[in-house]
């Protein structure tokens, strides 16, 4: 299982985080496999469960799930959250080789001697202070063990492919109401894949500083492709199929009609005011209208996306802290009006 995750910058194999990675891409490939080339992957045997959603096992079985998820869920608001300690951590690393050499070179023979000939002293033959090199040496050593960003990769990568989404490509011109299937179910991940199965939520946290919530509860946010068109002209429907004819099976049938109509642009709405992109003001939250667009456009200059004003996979993807390119997590930026162009 290690080897399905990317090695660090230098190669190191003490790297202190590999051991979650490994734990969480095992629970990846588990999802992924079978045990028999004639049976389905087993997210698809456990998703099957939900036609018996009343009964007692189906209950147990969902209940599993809804834990499972919410433990990945505080695995990557820590694994951001350790992120940037580690940053800091690194800088400060950083200081301490800079002092060392400074250090270092300052109290060697070489350096003393050249301040005595300036000033017209005969060169000292030993150096006033003979241990500092050594105990310099010492220092970055114990500086060395504190692990770096780029090792919280192997954790980032694994969390990635897990709960990332990956939608089809969207051609508006052809897509209507009539519409149901949206989503690349072999390059999603699969704990996603499983929400989507139990219409369960998935809870997305780490807003930043000054945010009115810490965390927020996202159902339907990804299971369908949205653009700005009339509510009624979206898609009424995500269905996932899995298999090939004539063996082919709905592991989920989604309605976006009535009470669940525009939930998920409204699922977006509430991340993007989480993080501060409070504007324009949206005279309705469920509606993909031209305000949402203006807050996806903000959302993606701030964040270093492509500027479309549609939700494509990599601003959906960094909605929930993840980067569609790198496939690893990336925190998602908070709204700061110096960001964006004048």
């Amino acid at each position: 299982m290690a080897d399905t995750l990317p090695a660090t910058s230098d190669g190191r194999a003490d790297n202190p985080f590999r051991a979650v990675a490994i734990l969480l891409d095992g629970v990846r490939i588990g999802l992924e496999s079978s045990k028999r080339q004639d049976q389905a992957p087993r997210w698809v045997r456990v998703v099957r469960v939900r036609e018996f959603r009343d009964d007692a096992i189906a209950k147990g079985v969902m209940k599993a799930m809804d834990v499972l998820t919410l433990a990945v869920a505080y695995l990557q608001r820590f694994t951001l959250d350790a992120n940037d300690l580690l940053i800091q951590g690194d800088a400060a690393k950083a200081l301490v080789e800079v002092s060392a050499e400074f250090i270092k070179t300052a109290t060697s023979k070489e350096f003393i001697n050249s301040l005595e000939v300036a000033v017209g002293q005969d060169p000292s033959p030993d150096s006033p202070i003979p241990d500092v090199a050594n105990i310099i040496d010492k220092i970055v050593q114990i500086a060395d063990k504190v692990p770096e960003p780029e090792d919280l990769k192997v954790i980032g990568a694994a969390l990635y492919k897990l709960l990332s989404i990956e939608q089809a490509p969207l051609d508006e011109a052809k897509l209507g109401a009539t519409t149901e299937s949206h989503i690349v179910l072999e390059r999603t991940g699969k704990l996603r894949l499983l929400q989507f199965g139990f219409d369960q939520s998935f809870r997305l946290q780490n807003f930043g500083k000054g945010a009115s919530v810490s965390s927020l509860d996202v159902n339907r946010l990804g299971v369908r492709r949205l653009w700005a068109v009339a509510t009624d002209k979206l898609p009424a429907k995500s269905v996932g199929k899995f298999g090939e004819a004539p063996n082919v099976e709905n592991v989920w049938e989604l309605d976006f009609s009535t009470d669940k109509a525009g939930i998920d642009v409204q699922d977006a709405n509430s991340i993007l005011e989480a993080l501060g992109y409070a504007t324009p003001a949206v005279p309705d939250r469920k509606i993909f209208g031209d305000e949402f667009a203006g807050r996806l456009r903000a959302f993606q200059q701030i964040n270093e996306i492509p500027v479309s004003g549609k939700l494509d996979n990599a601003t959906l993807n960094r909605l929930f802290h993840l980067d569609f390119d790198a496939k690893n997590l990336k925190r998602a930026k908070r709204f700061k009006a110096d960001a964006l162009p004048k």
